[in-house]
């Protein structure tokens, strides 16, 4: 089994969007030195809303200038990112690896000096760590987050006691629809692999569309959408009609930890109410 992190069993977007905010009153301070409660809120609220766009990290910095400009610019960065990307940088004359070193100078300040707070700002979804616990099968970590930031995260939130270099690990993985399909070729190869059902869960609708149309060597892999990930409904309404993808919920993956199927039962990972209020349920307009 190989399993995305970030949308699939931890909801980091609480993270990178607040680390986001507060890099770009640091980069901006003219433009995001005044802002209110409120208008933090309305930013941090439309971030969440286009988190299914972003890839690198530093994107986020631009995603606020741009909701900060123009609430109505959530439709164009759902829309079209990349170019709009491009363009606004240029626009702005702003340079993309300068923004990438504000963040990540950002967050590695936060990591070392309030590391109980990182941590807290990257919750697993709900049941994700009670089935991982009770699951018999071996699965890999496949994700686009830099290794050194996931390795802490696994070791706090799922006890696992993996270092950069293990080979249950797969970081970095920029672009990530071509270094994807690179991490699954490697895992099928293993001894492990020989003969086992194999199965791959990702919130990143892109991927599982370049997998399917573009490496048929990995027809071996069962492909599932996180519904309650970082996709929008056009892109789930889109996986559940692609051949060979399974759009999953978030009880039925719980299932699939536990028992390599799904049985569609109530296994206790159903959201409350409370966590559909705050955003942690897969029924929301809107994916985070």
């Amino acid at each position: 089994m190989c399993l995305d992190f970030d949308g699939v069993l931890c909801d980091s977007e609480r993270e990178v969007s607040t680390s986001g905010l507060e890099a770009c009153q640091q980069y901006w301070p003219h433009l995001f030195g005044s802002l209110d409660g409120g208008e933090r809120q309305r930013i941090l609220a439309s971030l969440r809303a286009v988190r299914p766009r972003l890839i690198k990290g530093f994107e986020v910095l631009a995603m606020a200038r741009l909701l900060l400009e123009d609430k109505s610019n959530e439709q164009l960065i759902l829309a079209d990112w990349e170019p709009l990307l491009e363009a606004t940088l240029r626009r702005w004359g702003e340079d993309a690896a300068a923004l990438a070193a504000a963040f990540e100078a950002h967050r590695s300040q936060q990591m070392s000096r309030n590391s109980e707070r990182w941590l807290s700002l990257n919750p697993l979804y709900p049941g994700v760590a009670a089935a991982l616990a009770d699951s018999p099968y071996p699965f890999y970590i496949a994700s686009s987050k830099a290794a050194r930031r996931l390795v802490p995260l696994l070791s706090s939130c799922l006890g696992m006691e993996v270092d950069e270099q293990s080979p249950r690990l797969f970081a970095s993985l920029i672009p990530p629809n071509e270094m994807k399909i690179d991490a699954l070729r490697t895992i099928m190869k293993r001894p492990v692999a020989a003969g086992a059902t194999l199965h791959f869960v990702d919130d990143r609708f892109e991927t599982l569309h370049a997998i399917v149309t573009q490496a048929p060597d990995l027809s071996r892999w069962k492909l599932y959408l996180a519904d309650w990930g970082y996709n929008t409904p056009e892109e789930r309404q889109a996986a559940a009609q692609l051949p060979g993808v399974r759009l999953l919920a978030l009880p039925e993956f719980c299932e699939l930890l536990r028992w390599g199927i799904v049985m569609r039962v109530d296994d206790g990972c159903e959201p409350t109410a409370e966590e559909v209020a705050a955003g942690l349920n897969g029924s929301t307009s809107v994916q985070h």
